[in-house]
């Protein structure tokens, strides 16, 4: 690698940690962290999938996925998941996670998560490198009453972390308004 390529790649290193998620479509689980959001207006959510992967398949077959927001207790479910493939094994049952139709996509949401997020796919980039971007409006949300986003995990260069605790901010209903 060049120089200046390096300095670049540190850059992108510099950035801070992604949040964890299951991406589900159809009856299939996959972890990413390659995920963010988009836009407020429409809402709507990014995900990267590599086109090697299953799920990447089967999002460009059914044009939706769903989010889930997993815990930090959830971390051995995490790493089932995303060690296996689900051509091959049903993530649900070795992982023991609850599939649940979603009320808008076809595609099942994961009971134990206490955020799901039913996405339709209205944009997919396609840039030269590892991952294709799908970008997904939000179309329903379910929300447990007792998710904390601090009990979210996050990942980055190999490490799971927590969450940090706010330094300073405002509500999210003053955010919303």
């Amino acid at each position: 690698m060049s120089d200046r390529h390096n300095d670049l790649f540190r850059g992108i290193m510099a950035l801070p940690s992604f949040p964890v998620v299951f991406v589900t479509v159809e009856r299939n689980i996959m972890v990413a962290a390659a995920f963010h959001f988009y836009s407020f207006d429409p809402p709507s959510v990014m995900v990267g999938i590599k086109p090697d992967k299953h799920s990447y398949s089967l999002i460009s077959k059914t044009g939706e996925f769903a989010i889930n927001i997993p815990t930090k207790s959830q971390l051995d479910k995490i790493r089932i998941c995303g060690s296996l493939s689900g051509r091959d094994e049903d993530k649900y049952a070795r992982a023991s996670l609850t599939p649940s139709k979603g009320q808008i996509i076809d595609s099942y949401v994961i009971k134990e998560c206490p955020v799901n997020l039913e996405c339709k796919v209205v944009h997919q980039i396609e840039y030269p490198g590892t991952h294709v971007w799908f970008v997904g409006e939000i179309r329903a949300v379910c929300i447990d009453d007792n998710y904390r986003r601090d009990d979210a995990l996050m990942f980055w260069l190999g490490q799971f972390r927590s969450v940090g605790a706010m330094i300073e901010g405002s509500s999210d209903q003053e955010l919303l308004r």
